[in-house]
């Protein structure tokens, strides 16, 4: 049900920004990202991490515009918790493509300047994860990357920029997904504030 509701949006998304002309923009980009964890065991503890993405974006249409985008992401994450007689503590290095699908409104649009506002779902998958230490206290509830899923939905929202040829993006990226597979009740996501700047080719 997730998947039509998600495929009949981006349906809509696509035929309102095509019915409005054929403004058309094609480019790479890179960014910078700020991403926390957070779950549902107060004895587990999180810090803000810092990441990269690079990637390549379209951009289709004129006041009201459709841009999905394919971006790699290289993320980072640390879990903690302090017990009477040690600190635990986890690291991890997650691989991951992520694509979102984003319907935006030009709050000024000319040749030269352009404010926009975007919101959309992304969708994560999640190639190559990586814990350290790989194995940790049997009451500790990531026990492998086997507990940690290949694939995940998330939101997105967020202002662009755009000055000539250079476009500007600073988003909000909550997760709505639990990252965590295993066996316990534990629930894990993650949130990202992203900015990024990309480049018109076209």
């Amino acid at each position: 049900m997730k998947k039509i509701f998600l495929l009949l949006f981006l349906v809509a998304l696509v035929s309102s920004a095509m019915s409005q002309g054929t403004s058309f923009s094609l480019g790479p980009k890179i960014g910078y990202n700020s991403n926390t964890l957070t779950n549902n065991f107060d004895s587990i503890q999180s810090g803000i991490n810092n990441s990269f993405q690079i990637g390549a974006f379209m951009r289709i249409g004129k006041k009201v515009y459709f841009q999905p985008e394919v971006n790699y992401q290289l993320v980072n994450g640390n879990l903690n918790k302090s017990t009477s007689s040690a600190l635990l503590s986890q690291d991890m290095t997650i691989k991951s493509v992520k694509i979102p699908a984003l319907i935006g409104l030009k709050l000024i649009n000319s040749n030269r300047l352009n404010l926009r506002i975007m919101a959309g779902p992304a969708f994560t998958f999640l190639f190559n994860k990586n814990l350290d230490p790989s194995e940790m206290n049997k009451l500790w509830p990531i026990q492998s990357v086997d507990d940690l899923k290949n694939s995940l939905w998330s939101v997105q929202t967020g202002v662009g920029l755009d000055v000539l040829f250079l476009t500007l993006d600073v988003r909000y990226e909550l997760g709505i997904e639990n990252m965590y597979d295993g066996t316990s009740n534990f629930e894990l996501k993650q949130n990202t504030f992203t900015i990024s700047l990309g480049i018109k080719l076209l």
